[in-house]
């Protein structure tokens, strides 16, 4: 019985731990495909912090390619020339510093961007309504390419689906044989408790 309940407890543990990491990754790319859908003009994010993979080197060395970068929301009236920030250009969200800042015919603010691995600035400027937000610093180093590796039927299969089902087969082979030894213990009992009962049965026999 002891012995049933450790591995049940083992069990359980890796479980809750499965769950740990399971659940809040599933609720946090299911709020963010729930936010792309809603407004398809802007990166989906969480709690004002926007996700963003970086797909080229126009950052080096600050940014590398394939890394996941962090986009905090912003008013856009508080950017400065020297800041880092993120802005969707024809769907695509690209990640370079402000090098300038000038008025459009509109008179409204456009914004001059360039990447600093980059020898000339972005051809167009960046309208305030397209700035998704502002990079301060928060970056894991190739988490962006694992991402776009899970998001493939392959990546699916092999972080996902695998894992668990791999978990499930090991949870249903240690209760097989939690239960086999139970039962083998409960027959092993019975057999102890039918001899002690014929012996005492007999001794009785004895007496008479």
């Amino acid at each position: 019985m002891n012995r049933k309940r450790k591995k049940i407890t083992l069990s359980g543990i890796i479980g809750g731990l499965l769950c740990l990491l399971f659940i809040p990754v599933i609720v946090i790319n299911l709020v963010l495909i729930i936010n792309s859908y809603i407004n398809q003009e802007e990166l989906p994010g969480v709690l004002g912090i926007k996700p963003a993979i970086v797909l080229s080197g126009s950052m080096e060395p600050a940014i590398q390619t394939g890394d996941l970068v962090f986009i905090h929301k912003t008013e856009t009236e508080k950017l400065r020339v020297g800041d880092v920030i993120c802005y969707l250009d024809s769907g695509a969200a690209v990640t370079h510093r402000i090098i300038a800042v000038t008025d459009g015919e509109d008179g409204l603010p456009r914004y001059i961007t360039k990447g600093d691995a980059n020898d000339a600035e972005d051809h167009l400027s960046v309208a305030a309504d397209q700035i998704q937000g502002i990079w301060k610093g928060g970056r894991i180093s190739g988490l962006g390419n694992a991402l776009l590796f899970m998001q493939t039927t392959t990546g699916m299969l092999l972080f996902i689906v695998l894992p668990l089902l791999l978990f499930f087969i090991w949870d249903i082979g240690i209760r097989y044989h939690s239960d086999k030894k139970e039962a083998v213990s409960r027959a092993e009992l019975e057999a102890e408790l039918s001899a002690l009962k014929a012996e005492k049965e007999n001794g009785k026999t004895a007496e008479q």
